[in-house]
């Protein structure tokens, strides 16, 4: 028994959109929902094809991955990494179920990123169908999620795991939005499991959650007990997942820090103010896109409001939400490099920017309907547009790898079994990210070239390189130098040696 609700008298037990026609009159918006069903049909094969391209192979975390998962097997992989992944226990599966399809090969992992995303949009349009009447609305937001064009980081297989709990947060907004509707605790119970085992896969959006639900509360008709719920349900998931992550694993592998607590011990911010001043710099030096974005979200509340479109208090509702989205940044507290990173920074901004975009649909009036399909088709159009722009941005850096890779090829095959390979960078290009981490390369020619020949990257003099790039010693790069290729990289080249290894 349900308390008594307007919104829930309204809804059939099959989460039918409120105001939908029955009977005759549903006949008459046949051809308007095949119209809907092709239009998503077409929208999932554009995200699918955005994400899917394993001609990249791989680019940096799945090299190293690719190559354990071929030497240990599937088991050995998973005991392997078992406690790097302890404080997220989910992390590494989407990767793991790459890795599988395509028999080690990481060129499959975009399948599943591909798959990941299209299920994002499918998620969206599901979540808002108990309430929206209007799919091209509903599909718009969903498309925002899916190409993220403020986030080009989500087309690497890097963030799949991040993707795949954004994917866990938009099912769990669904179940959420129809306990709201219609009161059915199996939705608000659903709606916390499905969080957490997005939260278990990567914890980003551990303060995206309460955001989201706090919007959604507002934005659909319930009572305040369901309102409340909503929201303590969903930050109780977070703080769940928080605590376990920093308390529980403490006690489960007291020898050595989680992931998580390990990065707090260490690099934590000491402030604040250094949490702003952080973000605000990572923000103005990097995130001229992401900042854009908000804007416009600001202004599109603007405009449906003074177009009577949607509730004057609806869009002061999607107003504030955008514009309190940099505050889901908090989440990278524990690192202050995370907090200079534009990839995780834009995360999770474009993310809380998804709830906001969401009350548009669910509070929506029917007048002026033309202006509300041509802002969704703006909405749409920049959000593909902004795909464009992330998929190309990491094109040049992933040629250079492929490109140097490929001069590999030859070299290490000439290699004998006491030599190893040496590549000495002199472009500039190289041992950084976005390029190629030194870390990254060795097991990148193993996947690459399948010759297990060590290969090595160092420089001739010391670096300030982000990624600590090293000076080439013999110890690294052997001994009897040859030179055995070059790479033009840049503006400069990249230099491959042959050398004996040094005798132990």
């Amino acid at each position: 028994m349900t308390e008594s609700d307007p919104v829930a008298t309204r809804t059939s037990k099959h989460d039918r959109p409120l105001g939908t026609p029955t009977g005759r009159e549903g006949s008459a918006v046949s051809s308007s929902s095949r119209h809907a069903v092709v239009l998503l049909v077409l929208c999932c094969l554009v995200v699918f094809a955005a994400h899917f391209r394993p001609w990249e192979v791989a680019y940096l975390e799945e090299w190293p991955l690719a190559r354990d998962w071929d030497t240990l097997g599937p088991l050995g992989f998973a005991a392997n990494y078992l406690h790097w992944t302890l404080s997220r226990p989910l992390h590494l599966v989407p990767t793991m179920l790459g890795l599988a399809l395509g028999d080690g090969w990481p060129g499959m992992i975009f399948l599943v990123l591909a798959a990941v995303a299209v299920l994002q949009l499918l998620a969206v349009v599901w979540a808002l169908r108990p309430v929206s009447r209007s799919a091209w609305l509903n599909i718009a937001v969903g498309m925002f999620l899916a190409l993220h064009p403020l986030w080009p980081a989500g087309y690497l297989q890097r963030f799949l795991p991040a993707q795949t709990a954004a994917l866990g947060l938009a099912f769990a907004l669904g179940m959420l939005i129809r306990w709201l509707v219609n009161g059915r605790i199996t939705w608000l119970i659903g709606g916390w499991v499905t969080l957490l085992a997005g939260l278990a896969t990567y914890p980003g959006p551990a303060l995206v959650a309460p955001l989201a639900s706090l919007v959604l509360a507002l934005a659909i008709p319930a009572s305040w007990r369901r309102r409340m719920a909503t929201v303590v349900t969903v930050t109780a998931a977070s703080a769940l997942m928080t605590f376990y992550s920093l308390v529980v694993t403490k006690f489960i592998s007291p020898d050595a820090p989680s992931y998580e607590l390990g990065n707090i011990q260490h690099s934590a911010v000491s402030s604040v103010k250094q949490l702003v001043v952080l973000v605000g710099g990572t923000l103005r030096r990097d995130g001229s896109v992401v900042v854009l974005g908000i804007a416009i979200v600001v202004l599109l509340a603007g405009i449906l409001v003074l177009a009577a479109a949607i509730p004057r208090w609806s869009g002061v509702l999607i107003a504030v939400a955008a514009i309190a989205s940099p505050a889901t940044t908090v989440v990278f507290f524990g690192n202050t490099g995370w907090l200079s990173d534009i990839d995780r920074i834009s995360y999770v901004i474009s993310l809380a920017l998804v709830p906001p975009l969401m009350v548009w649909p669910l509070t929506r009036k029917e007048s002026r309907p033309r202006l509300q399909g041509a802002l969704a088709a703006l909405l749409v159009a920049l959000s593909g547009i902004g795909g464009l722009f992330g998929v190309l941005h990491w094109q040049p850096y992933i040629a250079a790898q492929h490109k140097l890779l490929t001069a590999l090829g030859p070299i290490v095959r000439e290699a004998g079994k006491d030599e190893i390979v040496s590549v000495v960078d002199r472009s500039g290009t190289l041992g950084f990210f976005p390029s190629f981490p030194e870390q990254y390369l060795g097991p990148a020619s193993v996947v690459w070239n399948s010759d297990n020949t060590p290969v090595w990257l160092c420089f001739d003099t010391s670096s300030a390189l982000p990624s600590g790039a090293s000076v080439c010693e013999s110890k690294d790069t052997g001994t009897t130098l040859r030179l055995a290729g070059s790479v033009q990289l840049g503006k400069g080249t990249a230099d491959i040696y042959i050398g004996k290894r040094e005798k132990e």
